[in-house]
């Protein structure tokens, strides 16, 4: 089985309300997977789901081979969660340290390997200096880095994370994704993230699934929707020659651009279908003369598609 999480028409109501409106989707072994959507999109409510959390109204979700329905304490025992407000569900009767040892008793964490898990986490969260504290003495960030601890603890094959780098500052953000890379590389866990920040399921998701108003509107690799959603590419072109504008007459002649236009020392064009086109236009430039030195794409970030698709929606 190479599918991690299967998600098949999954649909859940709060009364008059679809929070969750016949969702399917796989998501495969090792893979980093972003879930976007505005607030109240439905994606809390899915990993509630997923994480035995909630039960569905209609629909299946399994992860690892277990129904969340049927398995919930088999599909509990692999799963790793961090919940949206995880940063206020710790125990603050017990120490930092002691909040881990507590759920790694709960997940049966071998003791020979516990201790080591809890140090490893806390020395790459930074914790280590606060592990006898009591986590009601922790600012929000402190507190939110204990939770992604603790959402490890078991060593889960799936992790679901709802907002993971939720009011950390930007260093610990970065040391977080590099975290989850790490982990998700080689097929060693699958991760399941719910994030605002666009920024970082670029650079992090190996997918992302788009969700707004509980439908599930695209899935795809990042660099694939943004193909989809962009037909008409940007290309800059770096030439040697200093007459721009002779170049912008060759591009132009070739019939083959949408428009032609120079910004600084480039000249910009924009172009469908650019894997045919492309070549014929640099074809012309060099067979009247014209060295290239340099062809670049200007490619819309995750952001600009995000607005794309969900702004319809």
């Amino acid at each position: 089985m190479t599918e991690s999480i299967e998600i098949s028409e999954l649909t859940k109501k709060f009364e008059k309300i679809t929070a969750v409106d016949g969702v399917s989707l796989d998501v495969r072994r090792g893979e980093v997977f972003g879930f976007l959507g505005p607030n109240a999109a439905g994606k809390s409510t899915t990993v509630k789901i997923a994480a035995t959390l909630l039960e569905p109204t209609k629909g299946t979700i399994q992860v690892e081979g277990h129904d969340v329905q049927n398995e919930p304490v088999s599909v509990r025992a692999i799963t790793g969660l961090l919940p949206e407000d995880g940063a206020n569900t710790h125990y603050d009767r017990l120490s930092a340290y002691k909040n881990l040892e507590y759920f790694g008793h709960l997940y049966d964490v071998p003791a020979e390997k516990l201790h080591d898990r809890i140090e490893r986490l806390l020395e790459f969260l930074e914790l280590k200096d606060r592990r006898d504290e009591s986590p009601a003495t922790f600012s929000t960030g402190l507190k939110q880095k204990l939770s992604i601890a603790r959402s490890m603890i078991h060593d889960p094959s799936v992790v679901f994370l709802d907002e993971p780098t939720s009011s950390l500052d930007p260093i610990m953000s970065k040391r977080v994704r590099e975290f989850i890379d790490t982990q998700a590389e080689g097929g060693k866990q699958t991760f399941f993230l719910c994030t605002h920040l666009l920024s970082e399921v670029e650079a992090l998701c190996d997918r992302v699934g788009f969700i707004s108003r509980g439908v599930l509107v695209e899935v795809g690799r990042p660099k694939d929707l943004r193909r989809k959603f962009w037909t008409l590419r940007t290309f800059e072109v770096k030439l040697t020659d200093p007459n721009l504008q002779k170049s912008v007459d060759i591009i132009s002649s070739t019939g083959l651009v949408q428009s032609v236009s120079i910004e600084g020392k480039r000249v910009i064009f924009e172009v469908e279908d650019a894997e045919t086109k492309n070549p014929q236009i640099i074809r012309a430039l060099m067979e009247a003369g014209h060295q290239v030195v340099e062809v670049r794409e200007h490619v819309p970030d995750l952001e600009a598609v995000y607005l794309k698709v969900i702004g319809g929606n």
